[in-house]
């Protein structure tokens, strides 16, 4: 009796919708408590590189969280190259663990597959996603308490939209960002993103800039070095960790 009440409910897509989407609950996959420098070291002399650069950045992002917690920063968070949304989600679980459920969370991707070819990464690549899919990896996430679900926004955006993209961010929050995260892959996203950071003046007076896909590319490295390298009169940069394909920053208004 069941099976045929199962079979006649998923006739309906709507039903069929619900199901997958809740069945494809996007998981965390490591553990809180893993994330430390003695556990990276580890795993970073295992040889796994795939484990290194995930242990490594998720570890640096909850330093980072607990910095912004300890120092009681202001300014929202947001992530240029937002994919299905596992960075995000990570970033949004460890700003619960601090308790700062009042942050906005803004991820921005095209959802379409990168502009062009650069190095390892091809013109198309990572277009297995959608505005959906990533909004409903939040939607349905059992990892994350309603009051920071309220508080995380997904939007499509290609990257040369920077007008629309710095509208919008507007319309999200009155706030800037101390938390900035760029996974972008390839360094003609990586300019765009910093005309979109520099003219709609973003940044909180202290900040934290991080860049996945670092220490990928000589080309992708080159153009950040760059980059920083022409907001250093208004900035004081440091390095604040770092693993062998990641990079962040420790940015101070002069």
């Amino acid at each position: 009796m069941m099976k045929k009440f199962k079979n006649y409910i998923y006739k309906f897509p709507a039903v069929r919708n619900l199901v997958h989407f809740i069945k494809t609950d996007m998981d965390l996959m490591y553990e809180k408590e893993d994330l430390n420098d003695e556990y990276y070291q580890k795993v970073k002399s295992s040889g796994d590189r795939e484990l290194e650069h995930q242990i490594g950045r998720l570890t640096n992002y909850k330093k980072i969280i607990t910095e912004i917690s300890d120092k009681k920063l202001p300014g929202d968070i947001i992530e240029f190259g937002t994919w299905q949304g596992f960075s995000l989600l990570w970033i949004a679980y460890l700003l619960e663990r601090e308790g700062l459920f009042f942050k906005k969370i803004v991820g921005i991707d095209g959802f379409v597959g990168l502009p062009n070819s650069e190095g390892i990464f091809p013109k198309g690549g990572f277009k297995n996603t959608s505005l959906k899919k990533c909004r409903n990896n939040f939607i349905f996430s059992n990892k994350l308490y309603p009051i920071t679900k309220r508080n995380v926004f997904i939007e499509q955006f290609l990257y040369s939209q920077k007008e629309e993209i710095k509208m919008r961010i507007k319309d999200i929050t009155k706030n800037k960002f101390c938390f900035i995260h760029i996974d972008c892959d390839i360094s003609s996203s990586v300019k765009e993103i910093f005309e979109i950071i520099k003219k709609g003046d973003i940044l909180t007076d202290t900040c934290y800039l991080l860049f996945d896909d670092y220490g990928t590319m000589d080309s992708y490295k080159n153009t950040v070095d760059r980059l920083l390298k022409e907001i250093g009169n208004k900035w004081i940069i440091k390095e604040h960790s770092k693993t062998d394909q990641t990079k962040n920053f420790i940015l101070q208004k002069r």
